[in-house]
C-alpha cells in the first residue's frame, strides 16, 4: 500500500480518551519495530499527554486543546488550532494514521500536511472525505487488533503486541509514600478498585463495590485501594464498606495511577480507562462489562476475566444508552462472582 522506506515522518492521530489512546499504543510500537528510521509523532489532547510522555517509540507530541462547543463558534479558535498543528508538525508529515475516525481527527491529519492520509476501518462523519480507510481483517475483533490492522497493512508485524508506557522513578517513589500514608504496605499484595465510569449506566452500584471490598479485606486481611478521578463515586463506594479502605481517589496523576496499578495484584473495575491501563501494564483485570461488547472492548488479552450479563439487556440497549431506569446488565452481576474471580487471580499471581 505504501513504500515505508520512502516515509520519514508519521503522525498518529488519537486525541482522546484514556482507554482509546491505550488501545492505540501498540501501533506506534509495531511501526517503530518494523521501521526504526521513522520519526513518529502523536496528536493528543492536553489532558492525556501523560499517557504518551516518555514513550520511546515517539519522536514528538502534537499537543492540542480539547474542542468545546463554544469554540466552534469562534473563527479565532480555528486559526489558533490549525496554526498549532502546522507549527508542531514542522516540515510536514509524510503519512498520517487516523485512529480516531472522526471529522475532527481527519481535519488534524489534513492540516498536518500529510501527503498520504490513512485511517482505520471505521471512519465516521466526514472522515471518509479526507482519508482512505484500511480494511479490517476478519480475525481482528478487539479494537486493539483493529487499530493494528493499519500497522499490518503497512508491512509491520503484529504478532507480538506490546504497549510502550513509561513511569518515571519519581512517580513510583511518590506512590510508595502515598500508599504507606494510606495504610497500605507497597510490597504486599493489594487489590485496586475503580468504581467509576464515564457513563453512569456502565457503573456497578456503590453498595456492591462496598460489599466487594469487605469481602476482599476478609479474605486477604488488607484494604482495597480505591483509584479514580471521580472523588464523589469513590466516597460513596467507601461509605458502604464496613472494613478499612485506602481511598486514593483524586490524589494521583495519570503516571502515578499507572504506578499504583502496576504494583497491585489485581484490578477490579467497570468499563473504564484504568482497566485498559492495568492490562497494558501486564496486571490481571476483573472487568464488569455492561452493554458493551466485551469481545471488542474488554481489557486486552483478558476476555476470560470479563464478567458480563449482556443477555438481560433490552433490544434498545447499547454502549451509549439504556432503555431501563437502572442498567439491568450491571445489576445482574453478583458480588460473589466478582470476589471469587479476583481471589482466583490473586492466587495465580
Amino acid at each position: 500500500m505504501v513504500d515505508m522506506n520512502a516515509i520519514q515522518r508519521v503522525l498518529i492521530v488519537k486525541v482522546s480518551a484514556m482507554g482509546d489512546i491505550i488501545h492505540a499504543l501498540p501501533v506506534c510500537a509495531a511501526l517503530k519495530d518494523a521501521y526504526p528510521h521513522l520519526e513518529i509523532s502523536w496528536a493528543v489532547e492536553e489532558a492525556f499527554v501523560p499517557l504518551l510522555e516518555g514513550n520511546p517509540c515517539l519522536t514528538s507530541l502534537v499537543v492540542l486543546p480539547k474542542i468545546r462547543g463554544r469554540d466552534l463558534r469562534r473563527l479565532a479558535f480555528y486559526k489558533a488550532y490549525f496554526d498549532k498543528i502546522r507549527c508542531a508538525c514542522g516540515k510536514g508529515i509524510d503519512l498520517s494514521l487516523d485512529l480516531q475516525g472522526l471529522t475532527k481527527s481527519a481535519v488534524i491529519a489534513f492540516k498536518s500536511g500529510a501527503k498520504i492520509r490513512l485511517g482505520y476501518h471505521w471512519l465516521r462523519e466526514g472522515a471518509k472525505l479526507l482519508e482512505k480507510p484500511v480494511p479490517r481483517r476478519p480475525q481482528s475483533v478487539h479494537i486493539v487488533d483493529q487499530y493494528l490492522d493499519v500497522a499490518y497493512a503497512l508491512g509491520a508485524s503484529t504478532k507480538h503486541v506490546r504497549f510502550p508506557f513509561y513511569i518515571p522513578e519519581a512517580d513510583d517513589t511518590a506512590i510508595d509514600d502515598l500508599l504507606i500514608r494510606s495504610g497500605v504496605d507497597p510490597g504486599a499484595p493489594y487489590v485496586c478498585v475503580n468504581p467509576a465510569s464515564a457513563r453512569a449506566m456502565k457503573q456497578w452500584s456503590a453498595e456492591r463495590f462496598g460489599s466487594l471490598m469487605d469481602r476482599m479485606y476478609g479474605a486477604t486481611g488488607r484494604p482495597c485501594v480505591l483509584v479514580t478521578a471521580d472523588v464523589g463515586v469513590a466516597a460513596e463506594a467507601a461509605s458502604h464498606a464496613k472494613r478499612p479502605v485506602a481511598n486514593l481517589a483524586g490524589k494521583t496523576t495519570l503516571k502515578q495511577l499507572a504506578a499504583v496499578l502496576r504494583r497491585g495484584t489485581v484490578h477490579v473495575c467497570g468499563d473504564t480507562g484504568s482497566g485498559h491501563l492495568a492490562a497494558a501494564l501486564g496486571r490481571p483485570v476483573v472487568s464488569l462489562i455492561g452493554p458493551t461488547d466485551p469481545d471488542r472492548a474488554c481489557p486486552y488479552g483478558q476476555r476470560e476475566n470479563a464478567i458480563t450479563q449482556r443477555e438481560v439487556c433490552g433490544v434498545q440497549c447499547d454502549g451509549r444508552k439504556c432503555q431501563f431506569d437502572r442498567p439491568r446488565c450491571m445489576d445482574a452481576i453478583q458480588v460473589d462472582d466478582v470476589a471469587n474471580k479476583a481471589l482466583s487471580l490473586m492466587c495465580q499471581t
